[in-house]
């Protein structure tokens, strides 16, 4: 399937990324599944009320949104829908992207470069009932919540808030 750059579409906020690690922290990228699909997406949720549907990992310093790589062969409204589902247990439709970030990380040593194009959607959900208990499955979330505005404490501030204004200013 070929994907649709979400950067082509007029009002997507586009911005760039980049961290310098050493070299074993390279060689674990190397072998993620961020990098080898290229595509990462994620979601701001939201419900009739406005609420907003965030997570919260143990790697994370703070509250994020629900999303993961894309798979091979999906769409990114397809690979969203999937990983808002898996994680949170919320079945929701992706009305649009609003963000897009090129991230990229960086070999301290040798400045060699891999990454993978991160696309935040804004979403309605079908239902709003989180049907998953976070410490099931695979997944290492340790809560799921609706909050009726951004929390001060969400996993990469500038970026998220920046993103969730273009959901809201979308809506």
């Amino acid at each position: 399937m070929t994907i649709v750059d979400p950067r082509d579409r007029d009002g997507v906020l586009t911005t760039e990324s980049r961290e310098q690690i050493d070299g074993d922290a390279f060689a674990d990228a190397l072998e993620s599944e961020p990098v080898r699909s290229g595509w990462v997406v994620v979601a701001l949720t939201f419900d009739a009320a406005g609420r907003v549907l965030l997570i919260e990992e143990p790697w994370a310093d703070g509250w994020l949104a629900p999303g993961g790589a894309r798979k091979p062969g999906e769409s990114l409204d397809a690979a969203v829908k999937r990983e808002i589902g898996e994680e949170t247990g919320v079945e929701a439709t992706p009305v649009a992207p609003r963000a897009v970030d090129e991230f990229t990380f960086e070999h301290e040593g040798t400045g060699e470069t891999v990454g993978w194009t991160l696309v935040c959607f804004e979403a309605i959900a079908d239902d709003p009932e989180i049907d998953r208990d976070p410490s099931v499955d695979d997944e290492e979330i340790t809560d799921i919540r609706w909050f009726d505005d951004l929390p001060e404490n969400v996993f990469n501030p500038d970026w998220m808030v920046s993103a969730y204004e273009e959901c809201v200013n979308g809506l």
